[in-house]
């Protein structure tokens, strides 16, 4: 059911990438030094949380300053990734460990270069983890819709030199995570489970 849902969200995931005109500046670049960045991606990373339909969906952007990276990490949903600004080297990781404890062997599978209005699929195992560095003089912005509050589940950050995997918990730059007593994230700073936006709201 994936893959025909993707199928499905391909064209108008094509026109977000390929005009300028849907998107505010201020989800296309790095807060400025006085912003309080709610984010933990690191390396002056920001990711702006555009929209979320409770844990279901979310849609946001990724922005790394010119020569910045992210952890290896994954992501536990399905989605795509598409490049929307700057220039990007996406590494692609697969474990080959039996997936348990804390500890995880990951086979390096390809590395490729990335221009605005490329993009690819994420149905996990495939293309699930990777790490992502901006090689192009200004920051890169990628456009990211996946099948759950991405920024808000507890993920993993691997450190394929060291076999180590650890819990990892991104967040949002503009949107704190919140937890209720039952684990899960509930509605904060205006952006509501239940399908509302963030487009608009707030400046850097």
């Amino acid at each position: 059911a994936v893959p025909a849902l993707l199928d499905a969200l391909e064209p108008a995931f094509e026109s977000l990438l390929a005009n300028d005109d849907w998107l505010p500046e201020q989800y296309r670049r790095l807060p400025d030094e006085h912003y309080d960045n709610k984010g933990e991606m690191g390396d002056d990373i920001a990711q702006w949380l555009l929209y979320r339909e409770g844990s279901r969906l979310a849609l946001f952007t990724l922005v790394l300053p010119e020569g910045a990276s992210t952890p290896v990490h994954d992501h536990l949903a399905w989605g795509m990734v598409g490049l929307h600004g700057g220039r990007q080297r996406e590494t692609f990781y697969r474990r080959v460990d039996d997936g348990e404890g804390e500890r995880a062997e990951l086979e390096a599978v390809r590395s490729e270069e990335m221009s605005c209005g490329d993009y690819y699929r994420l149905v996990p195992p495939e293309n699930d983890i990777h790490s992502v560095e901006t090689v192009s003089r200004e920051p890169s912005v990628s456009v990211q819709p996946l099948g759950a509050d991405a920024g808000c589940v507890e993920r993993h950050a691997y450190s394929p030199g060291k076999s180590a995997v650890n819990p990892f918990d991104p967040g949002y730059t503009n949107v704190e995570c919140e937890v209720d007593g039952s684990g899960h994230d509930h509605e904060d700073m205006g952006v509501h489970a239940g399908g509302d936006h963030a487009l608009g709201e707030g400046s850097a």
